[in-house]
């Protein structure tokens, strides 16, 4: 039996502008994201046979087609000139669903390196290649370091990010799926990305000059709670705080472990799913 394992980091996103509407239905953006210190763990074996099983820890994860594991496996094999093998995968699921955290991306694109990895069938651009089959975060997922993407998502470059930056993030007791926010979203009259906040090199002060996430304010539209919690956040002592992706998960940031800290404290108090990350 081949056997390997990894972490898979969430992410947050420190800005994200909706630039335009696409003619395949999707959405053009300009995002800037970091991984967070908060990992799903993964265990691949690989065994003769073509079966492709996944046990979880986490309740209601599909475990067919519609997970992106499931699908990473397929399109591995799907596009590679090699045998066909058994799968099987481990996932301890540490970073909420339906938070804006990227767990379903980060997943997937930790299996295809790890697979790649027992089988050396694809070069790197052609691994990224089918990263961007599966979802849109996961090319992302599949560097190393921070990434300003656009198009729908699936085109990245590697930026720098001053550190260290310190993230309460603060989950609300219901999630909510990408289709679902895009959906809200009304007819767009922008023209093109900010240019102000197309850099190379992002400063903390960068950062909080460019939050901004333009789901946001559709989402609140349904969820108010989205607004209580950024208040709450720039309360106990945030730079800046917004939510994440498309949601349902807010971020404050804070210059000092110290500072992050105090605000875990006073967050705690008022909600269940409360995480104290760094950028990684």
């Amino acid at each position: 039996m081949d056997h390997a394992s990894s972490s898979a980091p969430a992410k947050l996103n420190l800005f994200l502008y909706v630039t335009g509407q696409r003619d395949d239905g999707y959405h053009d953006i300009l995002t800037l994201m970091q991984k967070v210190s908060l990992y799903d763990r993964i265990d691949l074996s690989l065994e003769p046979g073509e079966a492709i099983r996944i046990r979880t820890t986490a309740q209601d994860l599909p475990l067919d087609d519609r997970n992106t594991v499931y699908r990473a496996i397929q399109l591995f094999f799907g596009n590679a000139p090699v045998p066909k093998k058994q799968v099987t995968v481990d996932l301890e699921k540490n970073i909420p669903v339906e938070a804006g955290m990227g767990g379903a991306s980060s997943d997937a694109a930790c299996v295809l390196r790890l697979l790649n990895g027992l089988i050396p069938a694809y070069r790197d651009p052609d691994l990224t290649g089918i990263a961007g089959r599966i979802g849109s975060d996961v090319p992302f997922f599949m560097m190393e370091g921070s990434g300003l993407a656009s198009g729908r998502g699936d085109i990245v470059k590697s930026v720098g990010i001053e550190g260290p930056l310190h993230y309460v993030v603060v989950k609300p007791g219901f999630g909510i799926s990408t289709r679902r926010a895009y959906s809200l979203l009304k007819p767009l009259t922008k023209t093109g990305p900010p240019s102000m906040c197309d850099l190379a090199f992002y400063t903390k002060h960068d950062i909080i000059r460019c939050l901004q996430n333009d789901l946001e304010a559709v989402t609140e539209e349904h969820a108010s709670e989205i607004h209580t919690i950024k208040e709450k956040l720039l309360q106990a002592g945030a730079y800046a705080a917004a939510m994440t992706g498309s949601g349902s998960c807010v971020f404050g940031i804070f210059f000092e472990d110290q500072e992050a800290q105090k605000a875990l404290n006073k967050m705690s108090k008022d909600y269940t799913t409360v995480y104290k990350l760094h950028g990684i």
